[in-house]
């Protein structure tokens, strides 16, 4: 090991790091990324691992997680 880093790094859709995810759950990964888009494929199978790969559990965790802002309309903001 050089100590760097180097290797896999995510470049924003999660593709770079796919060498990290097993070959046999990988197309779990994608099935799921289309439901929970927003999420890397690494956190979407750590989560996954988190659920001993029950993919509904998975989901249900990951989009309770999802940050959705409130939005307030102009009279609230004037407030």
């Amino acid at each position: 090991m050089s100590g760097k880093g180097g290797g896999s790094h995510n470049n924003g859709d999660g593709k770079a790091l796919s060498a990290t995810i097993p070959v046999s759950s990988r197309k779990m990964v994608q099935s799921l990324k289309e439901i929970v888009s927003n999420f890397p494929n690494h956190k979407i199978y750590a989560t996954l691992k988190d659920c001993n790969m029950d993919p509904n559990k998975a989901v249900s965790r990951l989009l309770s997680q999802d940050p959705f802002h409130e939005v307030k309309s102009k009279r609230e903001k004037k407030k």
